[in-house]
């Protein structure tokens, strides 16, 4: 059994645990506020890009020759730098880690591109693929900084290296959800929920050719953009509900031990008066 003297330490320990999670709650929430509002309002135009070019895809424009392009898959994953949130690098790791063992079973080379090292650390060991590592987003993400990692992975697939783009993120649902997202970036996906009705129907202005050469450049710079955000959301989030579980758990652990400590602190009160008591009658008795 831990002495008073132990607990008492313990206690102060755990305090200044909790005040830490609690701070670093408040900062992820701050954080938390402005990645919500940067994903919100940027979401609707990388899906309707994805959309349209979806829809052009399924009118045959973007096709191309397989066998012009090497059977490798290029594998993005993000994830971050640090820990303390939760489940959120663990599920960006099983994820991936499912693609490449699919892949492999399939006798598929990946190369992979790592943002964040959490995912490289631990995929980098156990399957050992070829990678690129990026640090992780930082604190504000920005345009340019997608436009610099899609112009070192685009060409890579117009030049034929590899035959499919797939990014693994966590999709942000709100601040207690987030959702695994294994997304074929490259080739276009055939937008299977138009039909071909609701597409004559539709009136391309420009041309449907002049519109495809105009927005593929941008499409996939896009959807790097939007899969950073969704991720840094992602992480402040999961990082915001994991230190307010932490602060509840010390607060609870706090009680537990103050408990603890006021039942030994009286029981060695009680027996000193008992000492003193015992004491004080046997010198009557003499």
């Amino acid at each position: 059994m831990a002495s008073i003297k132990d607990l008492k330490k313990r206690i102060s320990s755990t305090k200044n645990t909790q005040q830490t999670t609690k701070a670093m709650k408040m900062v992820s929430a701050a954080k938390l506020r402005r990645a919500t509002d940067a994903i919100l309002s940027q979401r609707p135009y990388a899906n309707e890009i994805s959309n349209l070019m979806g829809a052009l895809a399924d009118e045959g424009y973007g096709d191309t020759e397989k066998g012009t392009k090497k059977p490798v898959s290029l594998l993005v994953a993000f994830s971050s730098d640090r820990g303390l949130c939760g489940g959120y690098n663990a599920t960006v790791i099983r994820a991936a880690s499912q693609f490449l063992l699919d892949k492999k079973t399939e006798g598929k080379e990946v190369k992979c591109v790592f943002v964040g090292k959490k995912v490289m650390e631990m995929l980098r060991s156990r399957f050992q693929p070829e990678i690129s590592h990026y640090e992780e987003f930082g604190q504000k993400i920005t345009f340019k900084r997608a436009t610099e990692l899609a112009k070192v992975i685009a060409p890579m697939y117009d030049k034929g290296e590899v035959d499919e783009v797939v990014f693994v993120f966590n999709e942000f649902k709100n601040a207690i959800s987030q959702e695994i997202k294994t997304d074929i970036v490259l080739p276009l996906q055939t937008n299977s929920n138009a039909s071909k009705k609701d597409r004559d129907l539709s009136i391309f202005v420009p041309s449907k050719k002049v519109l495809f050469e105009s927005l593929s450049a941008k499409y996939f710079t896009i959807q790097i953009f939007k899969a950073f955000l969704e991720a840094q959301a992602s992480e402040h989030g999961s990082r915001m509900s994991a230190m307010d579980n932490a602060t509840r758990n010390a607060g609870d652990m706090i009680r537990k031990l103050t408990l603890q400590y006021n039942k030994q602190r009286q029981a060695a009160i009680t027996k000193e008066l008992l000492e003193i008591i015992a004491g004080s009658e046997s010198q009557k008795t003499a």
